[in-house]
């Protein structure tokens, strides 16, 4: 119920509650009363032989009230609901070498690479070496390790690199990488330490 002023709102409570004040307005001028509990159902054995039925039975009370819980009997015993014989779901594909510890920290890596060149106003394409896709994490980690770009280029470790990554060499895969390298993830180090 409303009283002269468009903003004091009385809500009646007939459940024995404790009131509660609340006052988000200058003069106090609301007034909030707890709610009353949602009716709790325990019904027997016999009424919740069909639980379905019950709940259409109760319908009327638990509308007007907008919720409701409902207790079934200590030893009810719910039907297994599951059709075995048509039941199938689509399981998700976790690879296997995905299960290490540092999956999260790649993740937030290429999300952060991605984020970089979406700022650049370009999308970042994973390329493909060996047909597998390139993994930048391991990538940028194994030539930090080894002393940054400048040093490995200026060292010649690209093999070394191709070695750690675990790609056959023999090819011109320390060129290949060293092109992404310097395409993809170069500057984003420039970024990040600027």
């Amino acid at each position: 119920m409303t009283s002269e002023t468009p903003y004091h709102t009385t809500i009646q409570d007939t459940s024995s509650l404790d009131e509660f004040e609340v006052s988000p307005y200058p003069e106090g001028q609301f007034t909030f009363h707890v709610p009353p509990e949602a009716p709790v159902f325990e019904p027997s054995n016999e009424e919740f032989q069909d639980p379905l039925l019950y709940i259409n039975k109760i319908r009327p009370h638990a509308e007007r009230c907008g919720i409701c819980k409902i207790r079934p009997p200590s030893d009810w015993q719910p039907p297994f609901a599951v059709d075995v014989d048509r039941f199938k779901f689509v399981p998700r594909v976790q690879r296997l070498n995905e299960l290490e510890a540092t999956t999260r920290i790649k993740l937030n890596f290429l999300d952060q690479i991605a984020k970089f060149w979406e700022l650049q106003g370009s999308s970042l394409k994973i390329p493909m070496v060996e047909r597998r896709a390139l993994d930048l994490f391991s990538l940028h980690r194994i030539v930090q390790e080894e002393g940054g770009l400048d040093a490995v280029t200026k060292e010649r470790k690209w093999s070394k690199i191709v070695q750690r990554m675990g790609l056959p060499s023999g090819k011109s895969l320390g060129t290949l990488l060293r092109n992404h390298y310097e395409r993809i993830l170069y500057p984003f180090d420039v970024f990040q330490q600027g």
